[in-house]
């Protein structure tokens, strides 16, 4: 029997990147203007549905301004390298930050996996329909600093 997956290609609306503020350093990022430009993921069924020119997104956990920092796409394949599978992204940050505690007052977004899941590895995602709410709050956010 076929496990039911929660992502498929017609679910997804954008891949999240959850980074842990306390383990990478956030400073330089907000100095460029631009999140690192590789991520490590999991190696599991997630990873092999990313595609160049997919949506992603940056969710800052660990910090006082928990919540998405920047958005961007998937710049190329996933791949392995030191042992751990990783995948190129350009993320441009946002001026600010929209935080946890704006979108959990957002109808539609309250249950994102960020949010029921927030240990969980990388990638998460938002669906196609959380992505319809967010895309208005993310428009109204400058991404125009890197």
């Amino acid at each position: 029997m076929t496990p039911v997956r929660a992502v498929t290609p017609e679910t997804l609306g954008a891949w999240v990147i959850k980074c842990n503020a306390r383990v990478t350093a956030v400073d330089p990022m907000l100095t460029a203007g631009t999140a690192n430009s590789r991520w490590c993921i999991a190696d599991n069924y997630r990873s092999q549905l990313i595609r160049p020119g997919q949506r992603v997104l940056l969710w800052v956990s660990a910090h006082p301004q928990r919540g998405f920092w920047g958005a961007g796409r998937i710049t190329g394949p996933p791949s392995a390298g030191d042992g751990r599978l990783s995948v190129p992204v350009h993320l441009p940050l946002f001026t600010e930050p929209l935080t946890a505690s704006e979108l959990s007052a957002v109808d539609g977004v309250r249950a994102m996996e960020v949010f029921r899941s927030p240990q969980q590895a990388n990638p998460s995602w938002v669906s196609r329909t959380e992505l319809t709410v967010l895309d208005p709050l993310l428009a109204r956010l400058n991404i125009s600093r890197g």
